[in-house]
């Protein structure tokens, strides 16, 4: 039998894993300052559910049971956590109070053309808003800045937040006479272009193949050279000579959100004004932002979102608008592994009681009770025939704080020796000062 994982299906080591689950934890808790509110749905959608916004059946994983009946054929893992709450808005739009603020963090499944940072099972750490009819702009920079505030909370690394609305892409493809029929091509390949580059690949090649007119291709070649100077005066300074209605809608809703996010303590240097992205999920309709390591651009954004307003008229007749925001916790995982950021000790437990004999385990429990009652974490040894320095190597294995030790000296002492297994110092103390000391030292 073999007994490896699938293919970009992965597992962790315990000490990954415990970083992993930290970071998780991180980001739920930083989620939950902003007001919203821990909230899943099911892992199993209907097909029809999930191919309402999704167009590739090669990337949808079906389930059924092995025995069992025909319908179950109907079923499928979700390959986000954005559809299923769509459902969910509209099977329960009645009983929701608005506008509703949830986070999920979860996995997804897709069986997309995997690589590093790209497993087709991940974990995506999310936040939403939805509003009735209308949800104010302010909630872009809820999002934005509750993104923001968590990848700070982090604390791993320098990143760049860029920020964009699809309305600039339309609006300066309208005003330099690009068929609509063709606005899509050319967005797609605006999006690619950083992939295209690595690659290196001339994007003038891929304006080619869609238009004829080699001034209208330098025009996009200018708009998307201008975004690399990241400045928000010289990108509007640019879009001034292709002005129109559309381009005057972009700019006052991101200036909104861009001197908002100022006010929310975010610092200029993790934000940006990027022209050229426009996320390729066909759902978004105004703001949008991607995040990216400035120390590891090529593995692609980290964080992204934005707003749309379309996405629950799928399932109900009723306009439910929508911001939303992702944490791509698995990529983000690996990108860190990769880039060997996970320097910090990560201990297992605070505490490990050794094992001297098992005449004194009822004293070992008595104490396992007082620090785990303070919330510190805390292991008995199993085995007291284990020699000492074997426990002292499980400790050492495991990151463990402080080992204590509890022999006969000490119980008839009444007293307890702590070795700090970090530094090697090592003290003895009364058992009533064992709170005291605990507070003390964590």
């Amino acid at each position: 039998m073999k007994i490896l994982p699938i293919s970009w299906f992965s597992d962790y080591l315990s000490e990954k894993y415990l970083i992993f689950d930290k970071m998780r934890a991180t980001i739920k808790d930083t989620y939950a300052l902003s007001g919203f509110i821990t909230f899943e749905t099911p892992v199993i959608e209907r097909v029809e559910t999930l191919k309402a916004k999704w167009g590739d059946d090669n990337e949808i994983y079906g389930i059924h049971r092995l025995n069992g009946e025909k319908n179950d054929a109907d079923l499928a893992l979700r390959f986000d956590l954005t559809v299923p709450l769509a459902r969910y808005i509209a099977q329960y739009e009645w009983e929701l109070k608005f506008p509703f603020k949830r986070q999920h963090i979860d996995r997804s499944w897709r069986g997309e053309r995997a690589q590093t940072g790209r497993e087709r099972e991940f974990y995506q750490a999310d936040i939403d808003i939805i509003g009735r009819e209308k949800l104010p702009l302010f909630a872009d920079v809820e999002v934005i800045n509750t993104i923001y505030k968590t990848l700070k909370k982090l604390n791993f690394w320098d990143f760049t937040i860029h920020i964009n609305n699809k309305k600039i892409l339309i609006g300066f493809l309208e005003s330099i006479w690009i068929e609509k029929e063709k606005q899509r091509e050319i967005v797609s390949v605006i999006d690619k272009k950083e992939k295209l580059k690595l690659a290196g690949k001339e994007i003038k090649v891929f304006f080619r193949e869609i238009l004829d007119n080699e001034k209208i291709i330098e025009k996009i070649l200018d708009y998307i050279a201008i975004s690399e100077k990241k400045k928000r005066s010289e990108i509007v300074d640019f879009l001034q000579n292709f002005w129109n209605s559309t381009l005057d809608e972009w700019l006052a809703e991101l200036n909104f959100i861009y001197e908002k996010l100022l006010l929310f303590w975010v610092e200029e240097k993790n934000i940006c004004f990027d022209n050229t992205i426009s996320r390729g999920l066909n759902y978004y309709t105004g703001t949008i932002f991607e995040t990216f390591l400035d120390e590891a651009p090529q593995y692609g954004s980290i964080a992204s979102g934005g707003r749309y307003e379309n996405l629950v008229g799928n399932f109900s007749k009723n306009t439910y608008p929508w911001v939303g925001g992702s944490i791509w916790l698995t990529r983000l995982f690996q990108v860190l592994e990769s880039l060997d950021k996970f320097n910090e000790k990560i201990s297992f437990s605070s505490v490990l009681i050794l094992n001297f004999d098992e005449k004194y385990l009822e004293k070992y429990i008595s104490i396992t009770n007082i620090l785990r009652k303070n919330n510190i974490s805390t292991e008995i040894f199993l085995d007291n025939s284990v020699k000492i320095g074997k426990q002292f190597d499980y400790a050492n294995a495991k990151n463990i704080h402080y080992a204590l030790i509890i022999g006969e000296n000490e119980i008839q002492n009444k007293t307890i020796n702590i070795k700090n297994l970090f530094n090697g110092s090592q003290e003895e103390i009364s058992e009533n000062d064992l709170e005291k000391y605990f507070q003390k030292n964590t």
